[in-house]
């Protein structure tokens, strides 16, 4: 199927929302300050400098370059594996990733070394399998984006709400790109093409979000949630600065629900005029490193598929 709507970008979007939407992370104190658009704003407690994004896109560019670097090889976990811990050393070792698994990477110096420390405590149902699923969507065969998305997720997130939360995000991702249909309608898209496995999930396409935090809820993980929260945001709202307001005033895994959103939206809405900066500002102005080496992905990533 050929590619409708060409993503180069599509990294950078997601980098810009993580790090702005990362200082209200279960961080309401600094919710109106945000919301006036105007600078990047420090998490007072992350460790991160203003501007600078999080583990959402720094997983995220891991599994792009493996999409890129393995394009004509059958994907396997240690490829993935090597290389969410190189990127963790290429960003410094950044702060920003669940503490547990923050600590893990810490110790590890090779994909092997990483996937042996997860044998038997691979079964999170938090959202990291899915904030890092975006890129996954430029696969060119829903049967492609359904296998990698889950061999993907079982690395880290080997449950039924990891496997679910990482499908739906790389089939909405694939749709924005590849199908002609608009965004409200990905849920549809979603349960036609999601496994059966994955029905008891169907819920967060139809019911609309509560406009509470997006966070573990009663009978709900944070894998859910996320999904629930992303699905509800593409279908209200119609443009990049719209979904990441309603974002921001819900609460919550702010950075994660904000990245895979705009990394899906922004598909549709290249052209939209965002404040300056959000590019200019984004990882400390550092373009010649980290930004442009976003920007350079993002061409690799389309270009090995379309």
């Amino acid at each position: 199927m050929k590619m409708r709507y060409s993503n180069p970008q599509m990294p950078i979007y997601i980098a810009m929302a993580d790090a702005y939407a990362v200082a209200v992370e279960y961080n309401p104190k600094l919710r109106d300050e945000c919301l006036r658009f105007k600078r990047y704003w420090a998490h007072p407690t992350h460790g991160l400098r203003a501007g600078q994004y999080t583990d959402d896109t720094e997983m995220s560019v891991a599994v792009s370059k493996v999409l890129i670097w393995h394009h004509y090889e059958p994907l396997n976990p240690l490829m993935f594996a090597d290389a969410f811990v190189r990127e963790f050393e290429l960003g410094g070792r950044r702060k920003g990733y669940s503490k547990g698994f923050q600590g893990i990477l810490e110790e590890v110096r090779t994909g092997a070394e990483l996937l042996k420390k997860l044998e038997g405590h691979n079964y999170s149902v938090k959202n990291g399998a899915a904030m890092r699923a975006v890129p996954i969507g430029v696969l060119p065969t829903v049967e492609q984006v359904l296998e990698v998305a889950t061999l993907q997720a079982c690395i880290t997130h080997n449950t039924p709400e990891g496997r679910f939360s990482a499908r739906a995000v790389a089939l909405m991702s694939h749709a924005a790109l590849y199908e002609d249909l608009p965004l409200w309608d990905l849920g549809r898209y979603c349960q036609k093409h999601l496994p059966e496995e994955d029905i008891r999930y169907f819920d967060v396409f139809s019911q609309p979000w509560s406009g509470g935090e997006v966070t573990k809820m009663p009978g709900a993980s944070v894998a859910i949630t996320t999904v629930h929260a992303v699905v509800d945001v593409l279908v209200r709202e119609n443009s990049l600065m719209g979904i990441l307001k309603r974002i921001i005033e819900w609460g919550g895994d702010t950075d994660s629900v904000a990245a895979i959103a705009w990394g899906i939206a922004s598909a549709r809405y290249q052209n939209e005029k965002l404040p300056l900066f959000l590019k200019l500002d984004l990882e400390g102005g550092n373009k010649r490193l980290e930004v442009d080496c976003l920007r350079v992905l993002g061409v690799l990533l389309m270009h090995k598929y379309m």
